[in-house]
Parts: structure tokens; sequence; C-alpha cells
């Protein structure tokens, strides 16, 4: 299996672990006492997503068999997708106040897993290690916890998340519309790039890996990923 494919599998296999802690420690109501309302909310959301999508096949019924002109239609239509649009909006901004303690929760699992964990296990978390993985530093030196972190900053969106927390008690709504908008733009360009570098570059290092001065080797055979 090339290393590539073992980095994204051992991945895979963390990212499911940190979830399934998360998810465990953000259920319990004692500590995310937002939990059933965020629950609440969402199922309203599901709700009006429902409505919409069947007040959608309505109007397209209707206009099938004549009962309203395209005309009408066009107007119907508009109007409410634009009903639609502005219930998203607010619903996903509520949902997102709401997921605020399960935000700050997931990002201590990750850094206390991605971060402190595999400094302690010297490079190691249980993915990398099921599939025989470990980071080491590019010049051969000691790794410090200062490079998981910052490896964990890029890698797991921490930053990314972390900013978002601030901007949504910083700013008015619409403001942090906007500001999350660019924000999930920044998020994709830094997950596309760190796939194309792992996956295409000869050395195999995504972006993390260059800012944090790390490399990935598999031990499983005598040969490694720079």
């Amino acid at each position: 299996m090339k290393i590539v494919i073992k980095r994204f599998v051992a991945y895979a296999i963390d990212i499911l672990i940190v979830s399934i802690i998360s998810s465990l420690i953000t259920s319990n109501t004692l500590i995310n006492k937002n939990y059933n309302k965020y629950m609440d909310t969402y199922k309203e959301y599901e709700n009006i997503s429902d409505k919409y999508e069947s007040e959608k096949i309505n109007l397209q019924d209707a206009l099938e068999y004549e009962a309203i002109t395209e005309q009408e239609y066009d107007i119907k239509l508009e109007k409410l997708n634009d009903s639609f649009n502005e219930d998203n909006v607010n619903y996903n901004y509520k949902l997102i106040k709401l997921s605020i303690v399960a935000t700050i929760v997931s990002i201590l699992v990750i850094l206390l897993y991605f971060v402190v964990i595999q400094y302690y296990f010297n490079g190691q978390t249980i993915g990398k290690k099921i599939m025989k993985l470990r980071i080491i530093s590019k010049n051969d030196k000691k790794l410090g916890i200062l490079n998981y972190l910052i490896r964990s900053l890029i890698l797991n969106s921490v930053l990314i998340n972390t900013l978002s927390i601030i901007m949504i008690f910083a700013l008015s709504k619409s403001n942090y519309l906007i500001y999350n908008k660019i924000i999930y733009v920044i998020n994709y360009a830094i997950e596309t790039a760190i796939i194309f570098m792992m996956g295409f570059t000869k050395d195999h290092r995504g972006l993390q890996d260059y800012v944090a001065n790390t490399k990935v080797i598999y031990e499983g055979e005598k040969y490694e990923v720079q």
C-alpha cells in the first residue's frame, strides 16, 4: 500500500476516534447545556427543509397539470426560494451559536489527541500505530510539542475553528455570515493544498509538514517518505 494511502487511512481512523470521543462528551447535557436545544432546532430545520421540498414538488405538479401558468410558477417559486434561503441562513446561524460548546470540546479533544498524545507517544497516534507510520523531524531533530501543535492548527482546522468562535462573539450576525463564507473558502483551499501536496509532490509532505518542519516515515519496511 502506498504511503499516501496509509496516511489517509491512519487519519480516517484517528478522526473517527476523535469524533466518537467528542460526541460522547458533547451529548452529555451536564457539559453541553445547549445539546437538547441544538437537537430541537436541528429537527425544526429539517422540517422546514422537508416542507420546502414538498412545496417545490407541489408547484411542479401544479404547473404540469396546468393548474397554474409558467409566470405564476416562476413568481411562486421565487418567493418560496427567498423564504427558504432566509430560513436557511437564520437556522444555520442559530445552530452555529448553539454548537459553540461542542466546537470547543472538539478542539480540545483534537489538541489532546493530535498534539499531547502524539508528542508523548513519539509521533504516533492509534491510526499511525496501526498503519506503522510515525512523524519525525525533517532535520532529524527531536520534535517538540510546538511542532505537533503547528501541524494540528493547519491539518485539523483548529485555527480556523478557533477564529470562528471568536468572530461569532465579536461580529454582528450579518458580518459573521460574510466572514464565515470567507473562512469556508480559506479552509477549503488549505484542505485542497494538503491533499494535493501529499498526493502529487515528490516527498509527499503536506502543507502542515512544511510549516511544522516534519515528515512521515513508514516503519513497516526499510524505506521512508521524506
